[in-house]
């Protein structure tokens, strides 16, 4: 009989809302351990495997999690009871690389050979899913290296897992647990590899169809070979030998800018004068330049590298582009980045000033162009709706409030209001009503402190805008018209910069807020 603890969890019939509750039921209830909850699902194996894959992900997650949190957890754990659920879970079930770091969390001889054998017959889907299965090896180095070495290296046939593999491998050389390279005997192997992902990226560059048309796979695929390719980068240089020259000059001609100052780098280390040249040209293009200054140093090509890249300025539009050239934001570097403003702030989260720098960047497509202003110093991020038309002072503030993190500063959805939350809002519309807005419809209820302000969608003389007011101040931004104009949320956040920042930097140039601009009206 199923056991009751996972009764909506488990079987094809489960509903997977109600087994949503009960996930959240059983986490909250700080009545199970995920010791117990393992041992519990392989009592069932064969309703395990027709139950439903998703479902299964969830309860893979809590298992972790209550693990993972647990003072006494990993010690009471089977490694052989992981692997044995790690078998009868179904094919599609994510999570299932949780498996695979609690294996490697438990750091035993026998739970790594079994981390091993269960990656090699069920690779993870994905790269970084094999990175962080293997992660604790990194953080820990109380495992002994002929353990995982060199069988793990059997790991390399399989896409997703050879770049952990060999990540794995270098930080052992880094650290200074193993000498010579764990890889070496496989180097003719790696030059190969390497001549092999640098030519897929090549056709890639050419026709970016070489993935697929699906963005979400083109990405995930663009970022494996990516990571293989820096990957196998940093092990040549790391081996040392110069039959690996030839590969690294033909991973060097690819466009991809960490792939570029990667194998520069690699081609330096083993004395190649055209690697040296390449390095030091990279120092001057922002995408690449963090990772090439500190190649170039730590080659002791540091004279060479002209001082204007590394200025405060330089450093800002290289975090800038290096940011944005990550696959889950624009993917590539921007055709141009600007630090358009610096000030020193004191900023929410830090307890004295830092430099604060706007930067705007621009994207070409052809006759179309994108362009946006981000940030960088306390953090670097780059909003998705349109703020570069904006004043600079209202840019810092969106940006700052967007940053800040405190328990009393929330906001509650218009759907979700309490009747108390209700009779709020109304007072709100009332205001926005006798200052001539039209079209008035509820977004949000802001909560600042001690203090709140209604955020809604309105129309202002047959404008559509987005507003925020707690009865003495009030702010709005078009949205009519705009491509990407900011969202309820959005003003929110420029809501509570605004005071923030005029409160903790009076001196600091930050303006007077009280009084109305070319973009709010304030009263």
């Amino acid at each position: 009989m199923q056991n009751d603890t996972l009764g909506s969890l488990l079987g094809p019939e489960a509903d997977p809302v109600a087994a949503g509750w009960r996930l959240r039921e059983i986490a909250e209830s700080n009545q199970h351990d995920g010791a117990g909850l393992i041992a519990e699902l392989l009592q069932q194996p064969g309703i395990v495997g027709r139950s439903d894959p998703a479902i299964l992900g969830g309860l893979l997650h809590l298992i972790h999690t209550l693990l993972m949190r647990s003072d006494t957890g990993l010690a009471n754990l089977d490694p052989n009871q992981v692997a044995r659920l790690h078998d009868i879970l179904p094919v599609g079930a994510s999570n299932k690389h949780l498996l695979l770091h609690l294996l490697a969390m438990l750091r035993s001889q026998e739970s790594l050979a079994l981390l091993i054998e269960k990656m090699t017959s069920s690779p993870p889907r994905k790269w970084i899913e094999a990175a962080q299965a293997i992660s604790p090896l990194m953080q820990h180095l109380d495992w002994k290296t002929n353990w995982v070495f060199p069988q793990i290296l059997d790991c390399l046939e399989f896409p997703s897992l050879a770049a952990p593999t060999l990540d794995l491998a270098n930080y052992l050389v880094r650290s200074g647990g193993v000498d010579p390279h764990p890889a070496r005997e496989k180097l003719p192997v790696l030059n190969l590899l390497l001549g092999e992902v640098s030519g897929r990226l090549a056709r890639f560059e050419e026709n970016p169809r070489e993935f697929g048309d699906d963005v979400e796979t083109v990405q995930a695929t663009l970022g494996e070979a990516v990571a293989l390719a820096v990957s196998l980068c940093d092990t040549l240089s790391l081996i040392g030998d110069p039959s690996s020259i030839g590969k690294l000059n033909q991973t060097i001609d690819l466009k991809h800018r960490r792939v570029q100052c990667e194998a520069a780098g690699a081609l330096a280390k083993l004395g190649d004068e055209d690697g040296k040249k390449r390095l030091l040209e990279l120092t001057k293009d922002p995408a690449a330049r963090l990772r090439a200054v500190h190649y170039a140093d730590e080659l002791g090509l540091g004279d060479s590298v002209d001082e204007s890249v590394r200025s405060d300025t330089a450093t800002a539009e290289a975090e800038m582009s290096l940011w944005l050239t990550q696959p889950q934001q624009m993917g590539v570097p921007p055709t141009s980045v600007e630090v358009v403003d610096t000030r020193r702030l004191l900023w929410p989260s830090f307890t004295n000033p830092v430099d604060v720098h706007l930067v705007r960047f621009e994207y070409s497509f052809g006759d179309k162009t994108y362009s946006n202003v981000g940030m960088t110093g306390p953090v670097v991020f780059a909003m998705s709706a349109d703020v570069a038309d904006m004043p600079i002072d209202d840019i810092y503030a969106i940006y700052a409030g967007w940053h800040a993190e405190h328990a009393e500063i929330f906001t509650v959805a218009a759907d979700q209001f309490n009747a108390a939350q209700r009779r709020a809002m109304e007072q709100f519309e009332k205001h926005l009503n006798q200052l001539g807005y039209e079209s008035i419809k509820p977004a949000l209820l802001g909560f600042f402190l001690d203090e709140q302000a209604g955020v809604m969608t309105a129309e202002r003389d047959g404008t559509a805008c987005v507003v925020v007011t707690d009865g003495l101040e009030t702010i709005d931004q078009p949205t009519a018209g705009r491509l990407r104009p900011l969202n309820p949320g959005d003003l929110f956040n420029l809501y509570k910069g605004r005071k923030m920042l005029r409160t903790f930097n009076p001196s600091a140039g930050i303006a007077d807020f009280n009084e109305p601009d070319d973009a709010s009206n304030d009263d």
